[in-house]
């Protein structure tokens, strides 16, 4: 069938029963709109391709799809027909075409130009670059896979900041935005892109600010008797954070097959610990106690979980809320936890080397290469007396 389309026409066309209609659009030659049974509507262009038959003569009859209505109306239909049929006039096939920019559209989804932005930047430039991709894989390669990076704008990158910080908190919408910045910029750079769509973005309270919230022990027993109140399992976290004085990442997600034999350490695998080396935590009295009465799972291995050990708990911000609300503190962080464990270690005439081997952290040159198990009877002493203050 042919005829005159008009969006009026093309709106009001009705699908045929036992039949899918075909109308070809007189005003555009080999512009046609299908409508199926079911009454969906798209676009197609028929063509042949100059210089493809034989002796030279004009190929094949072939179809290409434009799209469908009323994603594309009848204007822009005419407009990729027309493109169409001129490409075919002068001998290129359009579908040919179509293909190139599909291509380079896969090629420019964020997830490709993120692996490239790892390899190519943040492994070169960035000691930590494996903190880079897990935070990138972790938080927004899921959210932004398949799009391309062009399409990403700036309510796009708010409501991914939004989320996360409800979520996960404000620290890791801090990390994200710092790093999907990086991420713009390099693009921008690269000129895959012709501006950041976080240039300028206004997020004050996404700000870094130095962090030197030391607790008092008195706080300390507000959060610590305020974790009771919370049950399993952010109670226990809570406490084991205070008694480990370990990153809330790292005891949240605890597993079983981390307890040494004996269940008086456990060690965390270099995967999963921020330095990229195993770190062997011993289990003071009190630590050791709240391990025991945690649940067994037959789901999963992590030790404090809301899905019965199949993931590691999560949902912190809502936590952290309560905790407030129970212990009475204000102006602190689960990280402060750590901070404050570590200064009233010092307090308490404990070495400073102990103290630091205990936290994890890296430590360069000579004293920096040791065995996971060297100062474990050193870390044990140090947290046994710092337990001792919490039986």
């Amino acid at each position: 069938m042919k005829k005159k389309l008009t969006e009026m026409a093309v709106d009001k066309m009705n699908p045929v029963a036992g039949q899918r209609l075909e109308v070809f659009d007189t005003l555009t030659p080999g512009l046609a709109l299908r409508v199926t049974e079911a009454g969906k509507k798209s676009w197609s262009v028929m063509y042949r391709v100059a210089g493809r038959g034989d002796g030279g003569n004009r190929g094949a009859l072939r179809r290409m799809t434009l799209g469908a209505y009323p994603l594309i109306d009848l204007k822009a239909a005419r407009d990729k027909a027309r493109a169409a049929i001129d490409l075919a006039d002068r001998g290129d096939d359009p579908a040919d075409q179509r293909k190139d920019e599909l291509r380079q559209k896969g090629e420019r989804v964020f997830e490709v130009i993120c692996a490239r932005f790892i390899e190519l930047h943040a492994k070169a430039h960035t000691v930590k670059w494996k903190d880079t991709e897990r935070l990138l894989n972790t938080y927004v390669v899921p959210e932004w896979k398949s799009k391309p990076i062009d399409t990403l704008d700036r309510a796009t990158a708010h409501e991914l900041l939004d989320e996360i910080a409800m979520e996960h908190g404000t620290g890791a919408a801090r990390e994200v935005r710092k790093h999907i910045t990086k991420f713009f910029n390099w693009a921008v750079d690269r000129g895959l892109l012709t501006a950041s769509p976080v240039a300028g973005m206004r997020r004050p309270e996404l700000g870094y600010f130095a962090r030197e919230r030391v607790l008092t022990m008195d706080e300390l027993k507000a959060i610590w008797a305020a974790a009771d109140k919370m049950g399993y399992p952010f109670g226990p976290m809570v406490r084991l954070l205070i008694l480990t004085a370990q990153r809330r990442a790292e005891i949240a997600g605890l597993r079983r097959d981390w307890l040494l034999p004996d269940q008086t350490a456990y060690e965390v695998p270099a995967a999963f610990y921020k330095t990229d080396r195993p770190q062997v935590v011993p289990l003071s009295a009190p630590a050791l106690a709240i391990v025991e009465g945690l649940p067994k799972w037959n789901s999963g291995d992590f030790l404090l979980s809301t899905t019965a050990g199949k993931v590691p708990v999560s949902g912190f911000s809502k936590a952290k809320a309560r905790l407030d609300k129970f212990s009475k503190v204000e102006g602190w962080t689960l990280h402060d936890l750590r901070r404050s464990a570590a200064t009233h270690m010092a307090r308490l005439g404990i070495a400073q080397e102990h103290i630091e081997r205990v936290l994890g952290h890296a430590i360069e040159g000579v004293a920096g290469t040791y065995n996971r198990y060297s100062y474990l009877d050193e870390k044990r002493a140090a947290l046994e007396t710092w337990g001792a203050l919490w039986k």
